[in-house]
Formats: C-alpha cells, structure tokens, sequence
C-alpha cells in the first residue's frame, strides 16, 4: 500500500523503524526522487496531550547540527482523518545497533570507528545543551548512520519524542525512555512501577550515554542479571543501584548468584589500552546512579574533548610483539610520551630506544610531541629495549583445519551376457586388487583415515571406499 503527502511517497513495506508511538518509513520527494525519511505517528501517540504531540516539532525545529538528524518539513498525510508526518533527513547507514549487531563488531567497533561515534554523539549532545534540550532516550537505536562518498560514517542522534526543554537547573518527573539505558531513578519507577515522586535532571542523558558507550565499545551492555535484563529486573535494579565506585560493569553469571564487578574494559574489545585508560575514568563517573555524585555535562564534555582532541602515537615493541596507541596532547614533551611508553609496555626509561621507518629516531625528553613523525597502526614507531624482554603477543602459527572428505571408487562391470560363475571371479580378483592398492595408499598418504571395499553380485558392481581428512591453511 502506497501513502502520500503533497510532496513525499512511501510505501508501507518500507519501513525503517517501529516505536511505541510512530513508525519511519524510506519516502521520494515526488519532485526530486530524493530519499527521506518519514515518521507516521499512531494512535497511542495521538492519544496524549496535545502539547506532548507538538513537542518533537518545537524540539527539532530549533535544532541544527550535522550531528542531529534534521527535520525538512510537517506535512499532511492525504488520508481522512489528515495525520501529520514528519519529513526528516534519510540516513543510508541504519543505525548504531544495526552496527553493533553485524558479526564482526560481537565484540564491539574497531578503535577507528568508536571514536567517530564518540565525537559525534558529544558534538551532538553538546548542541542539545546549549539550546536546553534533554534526549531522554539515547541508545544505539536512536543514533543513525549516514555514510559519506568517501566512506567515513557520520552520525547524528534522531527520535526526539521524548525530549523537552530543560536547562541544567531544572527537573522533571515524567518517564520516558528505554529499560536497558534507563538511570536507575527512572528505572526504578517505569520498570518496577515503586511509587516515588524523585524528580530527575539532564544527568540521566549522562547515564543513557555511558550505557551506549560501553556498548558501542564492548558489543554488549554492562549491566547483566541472570537471565537476561528484561527478565531479571529486580537484580538489574540492584547491579546498577550498588555498583561500588569506580566500577562500569556488573554481571550475574548464576542464578541467585553474585555480581561479577568490572573495572576495566573487557581485553576481547577492539580498543587499544591507551584509549580504555582514557575512556574507563569517564564511563565510571557517568555510570553513576547518585546523582549528586555523578559528572554534569560540564565535566562530560571536557573529558571527551580532551581525549578526542589528543594526538595518537603508536609504538611497536619488537620483542613483546605488541602494538600500542599512546594518547598525548601535541603541546606535552616526549617525557610524558615515555612514561607512558613504560607505563603499556613496562619498558623503562632506559631501556628504551626508537626506530622510525628503518632508522634510529633520536628522542630529546623536551621535544615537543607535535614534532614527532606522524605514525599509523600501518608505520609505528619501532620501541626497542636494550634488555631482554618476554614474549607478550601471540607467535605467528598457521592454522590447520582438517575436513573429513569420504569418497569412493566404484567400477561397474558391462557385460551382455550373465555368466554368474565367471563374473564373481573377475569381481573377486578385482576386489583384492583394489584392496592391495587401498593398502599402499593408506601406508603412504597419512590423509587416509579408513577405508574398505564392498561388492554386489547382484548388481555386478565392486566400491572402494575412502574416509580422507583433507587440510587446509588459514
């Protein structure tokens, strides 16, 4: 079924994304071509309050930020009764979950791509602050994709329903948002429906981001009861009421069980050491359900752009095997680049010494670290230590899969006239030889597993069969 405005088409088999109270549908300018995105809101939408309705319009109408899904237009839908639509900007890429849930990034984004995503959420975020304006609901589903022509992703917070205006000051008491992101104060009266009358700030956006963080970061959510967080809402509850301080992870892994602290990012995540020393401090401070205890925006976002505005160095320590980012601001000295050189690698100071692109680099401790030759995981610099020093990384090993593969010889005898006597001979003789020839492949092929032969004289035919493991090299 196609439906219209005056200027946008769509279909209903399109659609981009369902919520409580809308759903977004891939839409053509009838113009252009130009795709869009359309938000169709539904009947439990229209069912609340009139200003709650026009709210996402006053919201997106005063915003406009590259990192903010932008609004077009409100138009009309050519229906009876007329249901107004929003016409927004279309981000090819999907969304951040729609990221998070290919196979490759089980185990969260590479470094490279996080760190978009770091610097375009605080961006965007950022914005939201300066024109007062809490999300309430920020997760993965809710940040959207849109990949430029060179490849690079962009992305841009949409799904501005359950925001208002609201300065740094202020509070409110009314519930929006999702379970698994949710600050605990909200959780505990919209999840466990407990009676209290808290009223909340523009921090719980603080918390609802550093749920996506670490998501984005690890690939999974860092507050798990047994059974899963919808199930076992009392105990996620709890984990994110008790963690203790410092702390950015919780987990159950039995039932009844206790609670498995974390307090570093897991090793199995793609992010260099250098950026979860960088990031653990400040997902420990937002991930904090005290609300007199937990980060304001202001501390947020000058932790963020201090980590995003720093230069990163990456070093190759030849004997441990290991690559290492180091995150420096340009205007510190190579003293600094050292110590923490030797804080990753527990090379000391002087042991330490340099190769860049095949030649000694001479390093002064005052040289400043904007001078240094710019480097890539591909062209690091080289760290050698005058000492011995163990192995750290993996050994290179080719990998050898083995595949059983059975298959067999089967010789069929043609013959006009039956001359059963005759014929069981000739198999029989064949057969021996068959064996005798399956008995020297075995001795003289370690891929043959088994084998063994087997004749009809029914049909007058004789099968050697072999069970082979077949290798291959990874």
């Amino acid at each position: 079924m196609t439906i219209s405005t005056a200027n946008h088409l769509w279909s209903l088999d399109d659609v981009l994304g369902q919520g409580a109270t809308a759903s977004v549908y891939k839409a053509r300018n009838k113009k252009t071509g130009e795709l869009v995105a359309v938000k169709v809101f539904n009947l439990v939408s229209y069912n609340r309050p009139y200003e709650v309705q026009l709210r996402e319009f006053e919201v997106l109408q005063k915003l406009n930020h590259v990192n903010i899904v932008k609004l077009f237009a409100v138009e009309e839908m050519h229906m009876n009764p007329k249901q107004k639509v929003l016409v927004m900007e279309f981000c090819s890429g999907g969304s951040l979950l729609n990221l998070l849930e290919e196979p490759e990034n089980a185990f969260g984004l590479p470094e490279s791509e996080f760190l978009i995503v770091l610097q375009c959420v605080v961006q965007g975020m950022n914005h939201l602050r300066e024109n007062g304006v809490v999300h309430r609901d920020i997760k993965p589903g809710n940040i959207m994709r849109q990949v430029g022509e060179d490849g690079c992703s962009v992305y841009k917070l949409t799904d501005f329903g359950a925001a208002r205006e609201l300065e740094d000051d202020e509070k409110f008491v009314s519930i929006y948002g999702t379970e698994e992101y949710l600050h605990p104060d909200m959780y505990e009266r919209a999840v466990l429906k407990k009676p209290q009358q808290k009223a909340y700030g523009v921090s719980v956006d603080l918390w609802s981001i550093g749920v996506t963080f670490y998501h984005a970061a690890t690939g999974s959510l860092p507050f798990i009861p047994y059974g899963g967080p919808r199930r076992n809402k009392k105990i996620m509850y709890k984990i994110t009421t008790e963690k203790p301080e410092g702390a950015i992870a919780g987990v159950q892994k039995v039932e009844d069980g206790p609670i498995e602290w974390s307090y570093r990012l897991p090793h199995c995540c793609q992010l260099s050491e250098g950026l979860k020393t960088q990031l653990v401090p400040v997902l420990a401070s937002i991930l904090e359900a005290n609300q007199e205890k937990c980060w304001g925006f202001v501390q947020f976002f000058a932790a963020t752009t201090d980590i995003l505005h720093c230069i990163t160095v990456h070093i190759f320590s030849l004997q441990q095997a290991t690559a290492h980012s180091i995150y420096i601001h340009f205007h510190n000295t190579v003293s600094i680049l050292f110590e923490d050189v030797q804080a990753q690698t527990g090379i000391e100071l002087a042991a330490q010494q340099y190769l860049f692109l095949g030649h000694p680099l001479i390093l002064e401790p005052s040289m400043k670290v904007v001078n240094l030759p710019l480097t890539t995981p591909d062209r690091p610099i080289i760290l050698i230590s005058r000492r011995p020093e163990k192995l750290v990384g993996h050994p290179y090993k080719e990998r050898t899969v083995i595949i059983n593969v059975f298959f067999c010889v089967i010789y069929q005898f043609q013959i006009k006239k039956i001359n059963k006597k005759k014929t069981v001979s000739r198999m029989n003789r064949l057969k021996d030889e068959m064996e005798a020839v399956a008995r020297e492949l075995q001795n003289n092929n370690n891929m043959i597993e088994r084998y063994c032969i087997v004749f009809s004289c029914e049909c007058f035919c004789v099968q050697l069969m072999f069970l082979c493991r077949k290798s291959f090299q990874i």
